[in-house]
């Protein structure tokens, strides 16, 4: 007979104690997930997926152990909590102590809403045939609609310890995305677009559809350009994907592990003035958003870049106890894994932001960037990018698509180097609320 979540919870924080750990912390996560994908007028794929797992970690003499298990009977948590116990025979001493528990603020973030709970397959269905059916009127050179899908998902988490502390997150969200391809006599290009939103009233399939066909038939005709140095504008449909591939930089892990380039370097200048890097954990809605942490540290927004000096790092209980600070309330974690850290919505100030017309205009040639294909040329340690794209250049009052192009330079420089960003993000629930940015100058290479 399974337990509840509570129970198992319960149990397995009290099997540790009652084993020998001074302290211990559980996580239990539950996802559900329904996704539907739709090709040529019909559903091809339906697929429902559950998950169910409860993790431990204990601190025995602070030498930590951890386990998981995902079946919820009182033999299998009791087995967790054991062999969790005597896997930290092994390890070394962390140090650290547990969160006491505290007054967690009961904001509403607006990260569940049961009507996505609502969002079925038939629903799915038609949104998704009335994106494609406008997708194929829209423009004769649209030949082909590969990726089109909806999906709905939620999750509920459960966060205890031995000091007694318990928190729980639930969330829900539902989206509609679709990639067009758009075909002229030189090449096919592809066009997308989607969005995740916790309401299913926020989606709509047409302006979708709209936006899909328009950036397909957009890059048509894309060419390279000369190589050399020039001034680039990140969209922000890309910038958060650019930006993400070295955010582990700000990770104290990494940073006391001398696998950062920001090791030393609290209050130096890292960005330009008016520049603001914040971790945001109670953005409305945001996918990012919670009261708490996975260690139970409430959580507080925080700059780590503040006017282009470098401020911080993000921590968990461990790294923080290393440096001899106060916990954060960075840390992450899933149920079958060890505790890390991380951003908790990543977001740039915009409030002196200007649009994209203005940005471009600042240079009499430039390149506006807004699709990236790949990084595997771009190294998160040392910074480097070498990175293809395609976009539009802009000169002399003409806009020219263009692609097969790449990008080089060092992360870390460029950060240096923004002179200007936008006053807008992409649309929907995501985790990066990043404005477009503007490089005074990057190398380009056809």
């Amino acid at each position: 007979m399974n337990l509840s979540p509570q129970e198992a919870l319960d149990l397995v924080l009290e099997t540790a104690r009652k084993g020998g750990a001074q302290d211990a912390d559980a996580l239990y996560e539950e996802s559900e997930s329904l996704s539907l994908d739709v090709f040529e007028g019909a559903m091809k794929n339906l697929e429902r997926s559950d998950s169910v797992g409860l993790g431990l970690r204990v601190l025995v003499d602070g030498r930590p152990g951890y386990s998981f298990t995902e079946r919820l009977t009182a033999q299998s948590v009791r087995r967790c909590a054991e062999d969790a116990l005597a896997l930290a025979a092994f390890t070394d001493s962390l140090g650290i102590q547990l969160t006491e528990p505290s007054t967690v603020s009961q904001l509403d973030l607006g990260v569940h809403d049961d009507a996505a709970l609502d969002y079925g397959p038939a629903r799915m269905l038609e949104q998704c045939l009335e994106a494609e059916d406008l997708a194929r009127t829209l423009d004769a050179r649209v030949v082909n609609i590969p990726h089109l899908g909806a999906s709905r998902s939620s999750g509920r988490s459960l966060l205890g310890n031995t000091r007694g502390f318990r928190g729980e997150r639930c969330s829900a969200s539902v989206s509609l995305g679709i990639g067009v391809v758009a075909r002229d006599s030189s090449a096919d290009k592809m066009g997308w677009d989607g969005a995740t939103w916790r309401h299913p009233g926020a989606i709509e399939p047409r302006a979708i559809a709209q936006t899909a066909v328009e950036r397909a038939i957009s890059l048509l005709g894309a060419r390279p350009i000369p190589s050399g140095p020039l001034p680039v504008l990140f969209d922000e449909r890309v910038s958060g994907q650019f930006l993400g591939i070295f955010l582990g930089a700000f990770l104290a892990d990494s940073v006391q592990k001398g696998q950062s380039r920001l090791v030393g370097r609290i209050g130096e200048r890292i960005a330009p003035a008016g520049f603001h890097l914040f971790t945001s954990p109670h953005l409305p809605t945001m996918s990012g958003s919670r009261l708490f942490d996975a260690e139970g540290v409430s959580t507080t927004k925080r700059a780590l870049v503040e006017d282009g000096i470098l401020r911080g790092f993000l921590h968990n209980l461990e790294t923080s106890t290393r440096e001899g600070i106060a916990p954060t309330g960075d840390a992450h974690r899933g149920y079958t894994g060890r505790v890390s850290a991380g951003f908790s919505n990543v977001e740039i100030d915009r409030s002196a932001g200007r649009s994209n017309k203005e940005l471009l205009s600042k240079f009499p040639r430039i390149l506006h960037v807004v699709k990236l294909e790949g990084s595997t040329g771009c190294n998160p340690v040392s910074g480097d990018v070498s990175i293809g794209v395609q976009g539009f250049l802009h000169e002399n009052g003409g806009i020219i698509p263009v692609d097969r192009v790449s990008l080089s330079g060092n992360f870390f420089d460029i950060l240096v180097d923004v002179v200007g960003w936008g006053d807008a993000v992409r649309p929907g629930v995501h985790g990066q609320i990043l404005p477009s940015l503007l490089v005074r100058s990057l190398q380009l290479a056809s």
